[in-house]
């Protein structure tokens, strides 16, 4: 499954590592996290911008995406959300990973599969199954 990472999704990994990956594999097969290149562009913006502790997070993120992730640019960006949102309209095989609520609920009425953490836990929705 091919994750397209937004912001808030990034900076909750370096707080909260995901620790039940193997779990979520062997239900929905590998894992392939993407991030935009815009998101890096704002997270990059919030650590120029932001005190001391937030800048840290931001650039730790931003480390771990280069590290990690795959890194792809799908365009320029005027609000990250928005574009975000259409991008995987437009390309349904991708899901998108968000804590942002706001960003949540837009892609769940859009019917695009999403994933979120809580409690240490990686939460999907939108997935179906055939069988």
């Amino acid at each position: 499954m091919e994750i397209i990472c937004d912001t808030s999704f990034l900076i909750a990994l370096v707080s909260n590592p995901i620790k039940c990956i193997d779990k979520v594999e062997n239900e929905f097969g590998k894992l392939e996290f993407i991030v935009p290149t815009f998101v890096l562009d704002e997270l990059d913006s919030i650590e120029r911008k932001s005190g001391p502790k937030k800048s840290m997070i931001a650039n730790t993120a931003i480390r771990i995406s280069k590290l990690k992730f795959e890194i792809k640019d799908i365009g320029k960006s005027k609000n990250v959300d928005n574009d975000i949102l259409e991008y995987v309209a437009k390309n349904r095989k991708f899901a998108v990973a968000t804590l942002d609520n706001k960003l949540l609920n837009r892609l769940i009425m859009a019917d695009v599969t999403t994933i979120t953490l809580s409690k240490n836990k990686m939460l999907i929705a939108n997935r179906y199954f055939e069988g």
